[in-house]
């Protein structure tokens, strides 16, 4: 079992919106009979009349608490990446764009080329359309999940966002193409999917969403239609795999109109410090690094900043010897459930240990690490406590010696 609760993309804005529809998904579940929604059957998408208030109703409402709790999972997992990017007025609008289409999409067919039976009713169209969304924003972004495999085996793992579309879009696929074209969860399912595209596109295309040229379209090779925007090839490089794999990095662009009045938005200052620092640690200018990792720390984006970008952070300040700045980001880095926490208290365990000279904060942070633990990391551990206890009988020893 597979269960998303997070993401390595950079996040500009609280997920405000998300929490917002997940609460009123929730209300409504245990307002309408919590399933049994027989005196709300005009909430659900009917398919013997063409009612466009059910096609936003019906993504509110749910059969079961599996139902709405699996659908509300995911809904943060790809309200949290998307969310981010356009903050919760736009999307609020995009999200209730999407129902208003996978309603529509339906509806209208079931009710014009069959006898109208039957219905429907859940968010997982839009979360589909969702995800189909994030995976053209966001390709290279993982996804954090927490596996669980016969109560014995548990853990995380991150997953690219595109790989994670693949799978759901063939094992959707399949069971169409197994049990034939009809209206099924699969089929609502992919035509949940085929909504999110054109979304996703059409904001591209007109500039409502910055992807900072880390969008599929961007990272295939293909110069995006219609766009106005100009670069410095200096800017569009490809980033090291070390430093920026699977997260959105901000580079600067010039931006171009053939219209006056269409301006760009105020860039939002965390995407502004996060950029330059993005840029300052992939050219390996240490010293205004560490003066935007400052200006990150003092506008509470830290946040923002992916997983791998503060690796190569803290790996570019090992490189100078710089041991007391290195502290602060292998402290976020403990700090998250990823794959670099353990790794990440190691580091401030040795740091401790040979260059501050504090064998107690070292046992300290190595008491906390994560379990299971691999047997690289274990093996690791097991070395800095030997030699952090060695220190620690040391220091007993020279305290308790008798004064001649």
């Amino acid at each position: 079992m597979l269960l998303p609760y997070g993401t390595d993309a950079p996040v500009y804005h609280h997920p405000v919106a998300t929490i917002s529809i997940i609460a009123t998904n929730t209300a409504l579940f245990l307002l309408t009979g919590m399933g049994e929604y027989g005196n709300y059957d005009w909430l659900i998408l009917e398919y013997d009349r063409i009612n466009p208030l059910q096609w936003v109703t019906s993504a509110f409402m749910h059969a079961s608490w599996s139902h709405l709790i699996g659908n509300m999972i995911f809904l943060w997992c790809f309200g949290l990446i998307i969310e981010g990017k356009l903050g919760w007025y736009r999307f609020s609008l995009l999200y209730l764009g999407l129902a208003l289409a996978d309603g529509a999409i339906g509806q209208i067919p079931m009710f014009l080329f069959t006898d109208g039976q039957g219905g429907a009713l859940g968010a997982s169209g839009v979360i589909f359309a969702l995800l189909a969304v994030a995976v053209i924003w966001a390709p290279q972004n993982d996804i954090h999940f927490f596996y669980v495999w016969g109560w014995l085996f548990y853990g995380t793992i991150e997953i690219p966002i595109s790989v994670v579309a693949f799978f759901y879009f063939a094992a959707e696929f399949l069971q169409v193409a197994w049990t034939g074209i009809r209206m099924s969860t699969p089929m609502l399912h992919l035509l949940g999917m085929s909504v999110g595209i054109p979304f996703a596109i059409f904001m591209l295309k007109y500039d409502l969403v910055d992807c900072e040229g880390w969008d599929l379209f961007s990272r295939l090779g293909i110069r995006r239609f219609g766009t106005n925007r100009v670069s410095d090839n200096s800017d569009t490089d490809s980033v090291d795999d070390a430093s920026h794999r699977g997260c959105n990095v901000l580079t600067p662009t010039a931006t171009t109109t053939t219209n006056s009045a269409l301006t760009r938005p105020e860039r939002d200052p965390c995407a502004t410090a996060f950029e330059s620092f993005t840029r300052a640690v992939r050219a390996n200018r240490t010293e205004e690094a560490i003066a935007c990792f400052a200006r990150l720390r003092e506008n509470t984006c830290v946040a923002a900043v992916p997983d791998s970008t503060l690796v190569a952070y803290a790996n570019q300040l090992c490189k100078t010897d710089r041991h007391a700045e290195r502290l602060l980001p292998l402290r976020y880095l403990a700090s998250r459930s990823s794959k670099y926490s353990n790794n990440a208290r190691l580091q401030i365990a040795v740091i401790e240990l040979r260059h501050n000279d504090d064998p107690h904060s070292a046992v300290k942070i190595l008491s906390n690490m994560s379990l299971p633990l691999t047997e690289q990391v274990a093996n690791a551990r097991k070395r800095i406590l030997r030699a952090a206890n060695a220190r620690l009988r040391e220091r007993q020893a020279d305290e308790t010696e008798p004064i001649s």
